[in-house]
C-alpha cells in the first residue's frame, strides 16, 4: 500500500498516513501490512537525498512499530517496503546503498511496455535478481480496458522465481487484477507462491482486498499459495533471509 509519506516530488502519492493505515489495518483484523510506496525519482533527487529519505521513513517505521509492541491493543507489524521501478535495462530506480534501510523491496514496470518478449523477460530476471527484491509486482502491467499486459516467457520466470525464492503478486485493484485468473493458476501449478495486495493509495482502498481474494479463488489458488496467509512471524522468515 502507498501512505502519504513525504518522497517529493511524486506523481502518485498516497492520501492517507502510515498511522491511518495500520489503524485500518488493525480493523481488519491483520497482524501485519506493508508501505510500499513508489522509489524517489532518481531524475529529481540526489542519491544522498534518496538515503536520508529512506532513513526517515525507516525511523518512523520503527517508532510506529515500537509504539505498537508496547501497546495493550491488537499488535500489528508495519514492513518498511518500497515499490520500485525496473528501468528498460532491467536496472532498479533506486540506489543499492538504499537497500540497506528496507526490510524488502517490490519491483515492477511502469514504462517501456512494448519491448519484445525476450528482452521484457530479460529486463524483469534482471531485477528479480537483487537479494532485497521479493516480489514482482502487477506483473503483466495490464490495465483492464485500458493496456493490454506485456509479453514474458513464463516459463523462465516460473523456473527464477521457484529456485530463488521470488513470489509474483496478485494485484487487487480492480482496474488490474493482475496476475490475471489463468495465470495465477499457471503460477501454481509451477509451485511458485503468490501474494496478495490490494495497492491502496487511499485508507478505503484497503477493502479492495476482496476483489484479490476473488481472483485468487478464480486461478484455483488456496491459501497455501498465498504468502501473506502466513503468520507475522513467519512472514518474517520468508521476506527478511
Amino acid at each position: 500500500m502507498h501512505s502519504n509519506f513525504n518522497i517529493e516530488p511524486s506523481h502518485d502519492l498516497g492520501d492517507d498516513s502510515i498511522e491511518i493505515m495500520a489503524k485500518k489495518g488493525r480493523s481488519l483484523g491483520y497482524e501485519y501490512i506493508a508501505c510500499t510506496e513508489h522509489n524517489p525519482s532518481i531524475s529529481e533527487h540526489s542519491e544522498k537525498q534518496i538515503i536520508d529519505i529512506i532513513k526517515r521513513k525507516k525511523d518512523t517505521i520503527d517508532k510506529l512499530n515500537y509504539s505498537n509492541n508496547k501497546s495493550t491493543q491488537q499488535k500489528l507489524h508495519i514492513f518498511n517496503s518500497l515499490e520500485i521501478d525496473i528501468r528498460p535495462n532491467g536496472s532498479l530506480s533506486l540506489p543499492d546503498k538504499a537497500f540497506d534501510y528496507l526490510d524488502f523491496a517490490l519491483a515492477s514496470v511502469h514504462s517501456s511496455f512494448r519491448l519484445k518478449k525476450k528482452k521484457m523477460t530479460q529486463r524483469v530476471l534482471r531485477a528479480l535478481n537483487h537479494p532485497k527484491i521479493k516480489i514482482l509486482a502487477h506483473p503483466t502491467g495490464r490495465l483492464i480496458a485500458k493496456r493490454e499486459g506485456f509479453e514474458l516467457d513464463w516459463e523462465q520466470i516460473f523456473a527464477f522465481c521457484k529456485q530463488n525464492h521470488k513470489f509474483l503478486e496478485i494485484n487487487a485493484y480492480p482496474s488490474r487484477l493482475d496476475l490475471p485468473d489463468y495465470l495465477i493458476r499457471e503460477t501454481i501449478k509451477n509451485k511458485v507462491k503468490l501474494s496478495l495486495g490490494t495497492d491502496s493509495h487511499a485508507v478505503e482502498q484497503m477493502n479492495l482486498m476482496q476483489y484479490g481474494i476473488n481472483n485468487s479463488r478464480r486461478g484455483w489458488a488456496e491459501k497455501k499459495d498465498i504468502i501473506n496467509c502466513l503468520s507475522c512471524d513467519k512472514i518474517k522468515r520468508l521476506l527478511l533471509n
